[in-house]
């Protein structure tokens, strides 16, 4: 009998016909007369003995009246042996997929707590299937490489012209199709997002992500929206992502918090809520560097508007003081935190990339 975890794993199983044939042995019996006494063929009596065929449940009952054990005890013998069968059958086809294991981040998945830790490949190899739900990774791979989110993602990464791993970015994006369905939200309403807006834009004033994460995600909820974050997996190289779930009336927005700062956290958030708002029903995922398309452009503009009205920040940048005393009073003045004005100044040039950094909120993952 082996332990494996927290489960008792039988290693071995008694095959039913050998406790038959203990038993007419004992009772001294032939074949010939349990046959006769069973009302079916010798040959099939043979066959149960020498495992080449189930015992029934009809067989069971017909043992009951004939050596006065129940049913039961027969049925399970029979359940028991062939769910030891199936098991071995399972461990040996995981692990003919050992090799295969190589090529998925097992350890860092591990370390976050996608899978569960264990000790044998075989293990492994069956906590990476469960997580993703297949049998197999050809079955995986078969259905990731036509599936339109997964496929997609990957595709559109790629053609950012960035070296993605294929098999961290599924598997990050599996992990947000995981938390996303443990969110309930309301069928998506595009006026109701669009006039939540703001009080989502209040938010970025909050820098506790335990206060105001939960706030964020029913807000989301209530117009459609799951909002789901889920650490970077090493080598996906993404920031953020947009899909419909197989709900046509719920979008997710998964966010990684790549660069762990505020300023990325919610111009990333509003960028994939405006795809949700603007574009087709497609994935969209922005990695560290992403091609500059139409799409793209229009939901960098909406992130950048909403944060920092054009007029406003215009106005901010023609007055060409960019002091820590004079950001600090731009954004209580706009309502933001310091942190989203200093990470636009550095995109756009106007402050060096190591200036005013302690003005931002910087994040890190409780794993």
């Amino acid at each position: 009998m082996a332990i494996n975890g927290y489960k008792v794993m039988p290693n071995y199983a008694t095959v039913p016909g050998e406790t038959l044939r203990e038993v007419i042995t004992d009772r001294q019996m032939t074949q010939k007369e349990l046959a006769s006494r069973l009302d079916i063929t010798p040959k099939h009596v043979s066959n149960i003995i020498n495992g080449e065929v189930q015992l029934t449940p009809e067989t069971a009952k017909k043992l009951e009246f004939v050596f006065d054990v129940n049913a039961s005890f027969w049925n399970s013998l029979e359940k028991n042996y062939q769910e030891y069968k199936q098991n071995k059958a399972s461990e040996q086809k995981l692990k003919e997929q050992e090799i295969i294991l190589k090529s998925y981040p097992v350890k860092e998945l591990e370390e976050k707590n996608f899978i569960e830790k264990s000790n044998t490949a075989v293990e492994k190899v069956n906590n990476l299937l469960k997580f993703f739900g297949f049998v197999s990774f050809d079955a995986l791979k078969a259905y990731t490489d036509n599936d339109a989110n997964f496929a997609g993602a990957y595709r559109l990464a790629v053609n950012s012209g960035q070296k993605v791993d294929n098999n961290a970015l599924i598997a990050w994006i599996r992990k947000g199709d995981i938390e996303a369905s443990n969110i309930d939200t309301d069928p998506f309403s595009k006026e109701d997002a669009e006039a939540s807006i703001m009080t989502l834009r209040s938010l970025t004033k909050e820098i506790d992500p335990q206060s105001f994460i939960p706030k964020l995600q029913k807000i989301c909820a209530s117009f459609g929206v799951a909002i789901v974050f889920v650490p970077e997996i090493k080598g996906s190289k993404v920031c953020g992502m947009t899909r419909w779930s197989s709900n046509p009336q719920k979008a997710i927005i998964q966010l990684s918090l790549r660069y762990k700062t505020n300023d990325v956290l919610w111009f990333t958030f509003f960028h994939e809520l405006a795809h949700i708002l603007k574009h087709k029903k497609e994935p969209f995922i922005t990695t560290q560097k992403y091609r500059v398309s139409e799409v793209e452009k229009e939901a960098d503009n909406f992130a950048a508007s909403v944060l920092l009205p054009p007029d406003k920040y215009g106005d901010f940048i023609k007055e060409n003081d960019f002091s820590k005393s004079s950001i600090v009073k731009f954004a209580r003045i706009m309502e933001v935190h310091p942190g989203i004005v200093v990470g636009r100044l550095q995109k756009e040039g106007y402050i060096e990339y190591y200036q005013f950094n302690d003005l931002k909120v910087r994040y890190e993952w409780k794993l």
